[in-house]
């Protein structure tokens, strides 16, 4: 990722924690960003249009960072060892998140806050972990069992909802943490056992299972 100016990123950062305390971006002033950021505030106009040109250029930064570690992350576990994509990849996003607190915190609430194109902006981010998420599952073909179209709709339903974990494992305690892991990487499990018995084929294989158990 190319490297950001001092100005730009100190009043990125600013931005953020400021609207991580107050969960919204929406009320942020100019001049309290510049104060927090310790730089005049006509510096502002040299790297945004606006708040809403900030918002969207961090949520941008983070997209920019984000996926493609977890992609590189997903790769190296299935050549190590693919039983492990699941809590490898799910560790390394929550891990992301509590390093960047305050952009997870304000992603959270920005999807279903006032600004609709930061609402959009984050939604399309989620979409495309999603997307990059099933791409990898079929290329790599960790769950050959599975229909495409039924790997887009796991991956749709679980990078939403590890996305809104990613707040109560930043605030969790180790204890939490490790709990909230194992929920996670649990639920991928159940969903893709769900899906596979959705599939005909998991259908057939479940049907023959429950005969067997009949006789």
């Amino acid at each position: 990722m190319e490297a950001i100016a001092d100005g730009k990123r100190r009043l990125i950062d600013a931005a953020l924690k400021l609207a991580a305390a107050r969960r919204s971006f929406a009320a942020l002033k100019l001049r309290e960003i510049a104060r927090e950021a310790d730089l005049n505030p006509n510096t502002f106009y040299r790297h945004f249009q606006d708040m809403e040109d900030l918002a969207l250029i961090a949520v941008a930064e983070v997209s920019a960072e984000l996926r493609p570690m977890l992609r590189s992350v997903r790769w190296a576990a299935a050549r190590d060892n693919p039983k492990e994509v699941a809590s490898r990849a799910c560790e390394a996003l929550f891990l992301y998140a509590r390093h960047h607190p305050d952009a997870f915190v304000v992603g959270v609430c920005g999807i279903t806050g006032p600004q609709p194109a930061l609402r959009a902006a984050i939604r399309a981010v989620l979409d495309d972990i999603a997307a990059e998420m099933a791409d990898d599952i079929e290329r790599l073909e960790l769950c050959p069992q599975l229909s495409r179209p039924l790997i887009d709709e796991f991956c749709a339903y679980v990078v939403p909802y590890l996305f809104h974990q990613c707040v109560d494992y930043i605030e969790a305690d180790s204890a939490g943490r490790r709990r909230l892991m194992e929920r996670s990487v649990q639920l991928c499990c159940w969903l893709l056992v769900g899906a596979a018995g959705s599939h005909p084929a998991g259908q057939r294989a479940q049907g023959r299972a429950q005969k067997a158990a009949a006789h």
